[in-house]
């Protein structure tokens, strides 16, 4: 029956500790509940100052890469009329190179063989001219020209002879624009190539920006209905909790009892052990 006591005694000694348990945590539930509700709040606050805050520079940065993204895309529609002319250009040059090397020299060097058989006519008709002129019968000015029809041919016909020379060298100045315009036409390409890699980065940044600006709603959202609903849901889990601690409290008072029993059971036992005696 010591064994008894002593386990009524603990049991009892339990349930007071239970109980002072149970008490004092109601009594910090709703003692805490307020400042619970306005830390909770304020902290709530500044997550959704902070989400404003970062949408705000999210819209910066959009804009700052949309403005680029403008004018890179003009610049590429520039680069591209500039290469469809150089493009346009370059059947031109290949049209003169063509006349320049060719073409014109052809026709020159068939000239200056016309211009030739036509000299020994032109110094014939020089001769006549000049001899028909010469007559004392014919009352006509002599025939004595600055330039004989014959040298002005074989003039023009050494002239022609700088005009292959310089044929030869428009040949060359197209042939090399040509070769540099196709070095250009490269470097084109290259600042095309270059642009579009910007012009797609561009757009993977803002598509990114979007994302980010599309969480940012929901998570404002989201934060604005918690705080709206803080004191709700901070007062349903103090009263849950409180439920919690008074049934812990009733057990702590079922445990009491069945220490008091205990040690009535103990008391009435010793009542009876005298009697017997």
């Amino acid at each position: 029956m010591a064994v008894k006591k002593f386990i009524g005694y603990l049991l009892i000694l339990a349930a007071a500790g239970g109980i002072v348990f149970s008490l004092a945590g109601l009594v910090f539930i709703w003692s805490y509940k307020p400042v619970l509700t306005r830390s909770v709040k304020e902290n709530l606050a500044l997550v959704d100052q902070s989400l404003g805050s970062t949408q705000e520079v999210l819209t910066i940065v959009d804009n700052m890469v949309q403005a680029p993204t403008i004018d890179i895309a003009s610049l590429q529609t520039t680069v591209e009329s500039v290469a469809k002319t150089m493009q346009d250009v370059d059947p031109a040059l290949e049209t003169l190179i063509q006349l320049a090397s060719q073409d014109f020299p052809n026709a020159i060097t068939s000239t200056k063989s016309s211009l030739a058989a036509a000299q020994g006519s032109a110094l014939l008709i020089d001769n006549v001219l000049t001899a028909l002129t010469s007559i004392p019968l014919l009352t006509v000015t002599p025939y004595q020209p600055d330039v004989p029809l014959h040298i002005a041919l074989a003039n023009v016909s050494s002239s022609m002879d700088t005009l292959l020379s310089s044929m030869s060298g428009i040949t060359t100045s197209l042939s090399d624009a040509r070769e540099n315009l196709a070095n250009m036409d490269e470097g084109i390409t290259s600042i095309l190539d270059t642009t579009q890699t910007i012009v797609d980065t561009l757009d993977s940044a803002k598509e990114i920006i979007s994302q980010y600006q599309t969480l940012l709603t929901e998570l404002t959202t989201k934060v604005e209905t918690a705080q709206v609903n803080a004191t709700t849901w901070i007062t349903a889990a103090a009263v849950i909790l409180s439920f919690l601690f008074l049934w812990l409290l009733i057990a702590q008072l079922g445990l009491g009892l069945q220490g008091i029993d205990l040690l009535r059971a103990h008391k009435q036992y010793n009542r009876e052990k005298l009697t017997d005696s």
